[in-house]
């Protein structure tokens, strides 16, 4: 036992040696200094005393310094998983685009009104997630990687349909372009479509999703209103975009088109994001938590007004009766 205890306290302490000298050489690398004969005695005796014990054999050298692969007892030690984690965080943003429109479909119905939406802004979309959808598809992307991608194309159809129907924009165009677009989709997922095509399309997809958002932008500037694009979901949209600029670097191979297209998408969504807060609270004077649970409760300003005004008008009439 007091062997046992001898060579323990004689492992630790080769060991401490073993840094501090790993720590002098890596000191001298980086600053480009040499190793007198001394110290490099010193860290070649520190290294076989170290070596000498059977329970300390395996050893990570990496240049500037020596670090225990395996400590003694503790077997080896998990390794983070980057490709993992990137994974995990893409079926989370998958999990969670299924909320991303869900706020705007229950403001329009609740309201019976969409007059705050513009009905390209959801061709646009529709359009842009469907490129999007294919490019990776065809890639053989994980899922993973494009998961809320296939959501909220699902989720932006429905708001399209909504929209045309509360606008009574429901018509034989709107039918015969609703034709042509599914059309173009099956030839491209059963032909398959050519590299070039796709390719083209994920392109066409950065531009189809800026101008997707600029639309709404100009509406809300120019009624100088929040609008009825949820905040949650301009909010929802900028943060996956940001997780999706990095899953993209690990499981898509740092492809430069989607790179292009979050990162573009993550600026629009931030930008919408800042200008409903920005109007709901500074020119119509809510707050934050008012403007944020628009979707879900009466907050308009404009209709509060309308019915003072009404409660006005109709106080000298009571008064006479």
């Amino acid at each position: 036992m007091l062997r046992r205890r001898r060579t323990a306290v004689a492992n630790f302490m080769a060991a401490l040696l073993v840094l501090a000298q790993s720590l002098r050489c890596s000191s001298a690398f980086a600053t480009g200094a040499k190793l007198s004969v001394g110290k490099r005695a010193d860290y070649r005796a520190a290294h076989t005393i170290w070596h000498s014990s059977s329970s300390s054999r395996q050893l990570l050298a990496n240049g500037f310094g020596v670090v225990p692969k395996n400590p003694p007892g503790l077997g080896a030690l998990p390794t983070p998983d980057v490709t993992s984690v990137a994974e995990g965080l893409g079926y989370f943003v998958g999990a969670g685009s299924l909320l991303l429109y869900t706020p705007i479909a229950v403001r329009v119905i609740r309201q019976g009104s969409a007059d705050g939406l513009t009905l390209s802004t959801w061709w646009l979309k529709l359009c842009s997630y469907t490129c999007s959808d294919i490019y990776a598809f065809s890639r053989g992307y994980p899922l993973s990687a494009y998961a809320e991608t296939l959501i909220i194309t699902a989720e932006a159809s429905v708001i399209l349909v909504l929209v045309a129907f509360f606008q009574g924009r429901i018509s034989a165009r709107f039918a015969g372009l609703g034709l042509v677009f599914s059309a173009a989709v099956f030839w491209a997922l059963a032909a398959p479509a050519p590299a070039a095509v796709t390719a083209l399309g994920q392109a066409g997809s950065t531009v189809l999703n800026t101008g997707a958002l600029l639309p709404q932008l100009l509406l809300n500037a120019e009624r100088r209103s929040p609008g009825d694009y949820s905040p949650v979901t301009a909010g929802l949209a900028a943060l996956g975009c940001a997780i999706r600029l990095f899953t993209t670097v690990q499981l898509a191979d740092s492809d430069l088109m989607l790179l292009g297209g979050f990162g573009v998408a993550f600026l629009l969504n931030s930008a919408l994001f800042a200008q409903i807060l920005w109007y709901g609270i500074s020119v119509e004077g809510r707050s934050l938590a008012s403007v944020m649970m628009a979707d879900i409760g009466s907050t308009r300003v404009s209709d509060d007004i309308e019915i003072e005004q009404e409660e006005v008008e109709l106080e000298p009439l009571k008064t006479r009766g």
